[in-house]
Order: structure tokens, then C-alpha cells, then sequence
């Protein structure tokens, strides 16, 4: 069975560029098509650059496809082959303009052969477009990251991935500390505001092919493929310190920062998706229990809250206690 190349997660504005620059592509190629084909049927001279031996490389749609396409569509494997198709037909496209030009006859088989390169175009272009819009009906509408229905899709592609190859990948689970104090005290609007800088900061921070899923609420789930569970410890300290270090403004001059638990595990081909997930979470569970900000691997000893000196918790710890939440 063939590998599959997704997109990566992409924010909905970066998502949404993208399946309007496919859908403005996929229009460029009916446009020049439907005169390409008229020049055929009337034979009227052949554009110059129909006849180029690189006129692949001078249409319109060339224009965006090696100068203007978004990164995360270079980067697409399949974006490759949508430029092999793009010059196959244009080859195709060549020979018969070239028999317009100079007068002679257009057999069935070199027309056949055309068309067939057209479709081949028109359908890798669109198998990329289809992906894209995709994302859109998988991503949340509030942070920009996918929803948890994408994720149990992916979780399981990506141990079928491991079954196969042998390489190791982790999974983390992130919660943000005392987030139902932020919307009981100013409001679901603002909650929405950190929920979508908390998402966006680890979309930013972590490698185009790791994904970031909302699991629920305050609740985010990351997957880091090709990770070890001590390589995942240290990437998610990395990401909490940045978090912690975040101030966001929620509405006129007030700001706040926000510190956020995580639970790490493995993710394996032998262990089932639910069972992982279930490990992530009571790692950070644990992580919950023993102060909150900080990263615990499913299975390691848990750290015990900071005490200050005598053994009593000191009095941001009695505040922070009192005004627990999820």
C-alpha cells in the first residue's frame, strides 16, 4: 500500500489560501484549454509560446507554480508531480501546434494522447485542491489547529506508518493551567483569544510535519513523528518555557500569560491508539497533581510541588490551590 503525503496542518487563514490558489490554477488550465482546443478546431496560428520547447514553463499557471505557490504546497510531494503533468501536457500540446503551424494533419492517436495528458494534469491538481478543502472541513474553527476527529485518522495512519518502518514517534497532551479562571473571569471571547495564541505558538514552534489537534476545551494533543519519548520531553519543555513567557492581550490594557501542563508517551504499533492517548493523559494528570508547568513522561516518578521552607506551600501555591480549576 502506498504512502500517503498529507498536507500539513495549516492555520484556516493559510488553509484557505491555499485552496484559492488551486481553485485560480484549476481555472487557468480550463481557460487556456478551451482556447488551446479552439485554435485546434479552427486552426488558426498557434500561440508562440505553445510552439516554445519550454512553454511549460511560460503560461500563466507556470507563473504560480514555480514563483508564487504558498511553501506548504512546494513542499507536497504531490505538488511535484502536478509540475511532471503540467510539462507532459504542454509537450503533448506542442507537437500539435506545431502541426497547425506548418499545415499538416492531427491523427486521432496524437489527439487522444493530448487529451489523456490533460486529464492526468486536471486530476493531480485536483486530488491537491480535494486535500485542502479537506483541512478546512477537519480544522477547528477557533484555534486553527485540526479537530479531534482528524486526529484518531492521523494517530492511526501514523502507527500503521510505525508497523512498517520500525521508527519511533510520541505523543503529548496539553492543558492550560487555571484556563476556566480566565473565562469566569473575563469571559469565553477572551478564553477563545488564548486558545487561539496557544495554538498558534506551537503550530509556529514545532516542525511543519509534527500536528497539533484540539482534544477538548482547554485540551490540546501533539504528534511528533520520528521522536523518541526523551527527544518529545524535551521539545514540549521548550515549548512550555515559550508558552510561559507569552503575554496576551485580551481587550483594552489588560494582559495575561498562561502556563501549560503536558503529558508525554510513546505512540506504538503495538499498543492501540486509545491506550496511548489514555497514558498521555494521566501523565498529565500527573503533571496536574504535582504543581501544573511542567512536562511528566507516562510511567516516570512524579515531581513534587515546590515547597517553601518549614515544609508549607507557599502563599501563591495556597492562592493557585484555592482557585484550582481543570
Amino acid at each position: 500500500m502506498a504512502e500517503e503525503h498529507p498536507l500539513p496542518l495549516l492555520s484556516i487563514e493559510d488553509t484557505k489560501r491555499v485552496v484559492h490558489e488551486l481553485e485560480t490554477a484549476l481555472d487557468t488550465q480550463r481557460d487556456w484549454l478551451k482556447n488551446f482546443q479552439a485554435m485546434l478546431a479552427c486552426r488558426t496560428r498557434p500561440d508562440p509560446e505553445d510552439l516554445d520547447v519550454d512553454s511549460h514553463k511560460k503560461s500563466s499557471f507556470a507563473l504560480w507554480y514555480y514563483k508564487e505557490a504558498s511553501s506548504p504546497l512546494k513542499k507536497h510531494p504531490d505538488f511535484t508531480a502536478v509540475g511532471k503533468c503540467h510539462r507532459d501536457m504542454h509537450d503533448q500540446a506542442r507537437i500539435l501546434a506545431e502541426a497547425v503551424d506548418s499545415g499538416a494533419d492531427i491523427g486521432p492517436d496524437r489527439y487522444e494522447a493530448f487529451m489523456s495528458s490533460t486529464d492526468r494534469f486536471e486530476m493531480a491538481l485536483r486530488k491537491l485542491h480535494g486535500e485542502a478543502r479537506g483541512l478546512l472541513s477537519e480544522t477547528d474553527p477557533v484555534t486553527g489547529v485540526a479537530t479531534r476527529v482528524a486526529m484518531l485518522t492521523h494517530l492511526e495512519q501514523e502507527r500503521a506508518r510505525l508497523k512498517r518502518s520500525g521508527t519511533l514517534s510520541s505523543i503529548g497532551m496539553a492543558d492550560l493551567d487555571h484556563f476556566k479562571m480566565v473565562n469566569d473571569t473575563y469571559g469565553h471571547q477572551a478564553g477563545d483569544k488564548v486558545l487561539r495564541s496557544v495554538a498558534a505558538y506551537m503550530l509556529e514552534h514545532l516542525r511543519q510535519y509534527d500536528q497539533v489537534y484540539r482534544y477538548g476545551g482547554e485540551e490540546f494533543l501533539l504528534l511528533l513523528p520520528n521522536t523518541s519519548v526523551i527527544r518529545a520531553k524535551v521539545v514540549l519543555d521548550r515549548l512550555r518555557r515559550g508558552l510561559q513567557r507569552q503575554r496576551k492581550r485580551i481587550k483594552g490594557g489588560i494582559y495575561i500569560s498562561m502556563t501549560v501542563s503536558f503529558g508525554v508517551t510513546a505512540l506504538l504499533s503495538t499498543v492501540s491508539v486509545k491506550t496511548a492517548i489514555g497514558r498521555a493523559d494521566k501523565a498529565l494528570y500527573a503533571a496536574k497533581a504535582a504543581g501544573r508547568n511542567q512536562v511528566l513522561v507516562w510511567g516516570s516518578k512524579k515531581r513534587k510541588p515546590a515547597k517553601a521552607a518549614g515544609g508549607k506551600k507557599t502563599a501563591a501555591k495556597k492562592t493557585a490551590a484555592k482557585k484550582s480549576a481543570a
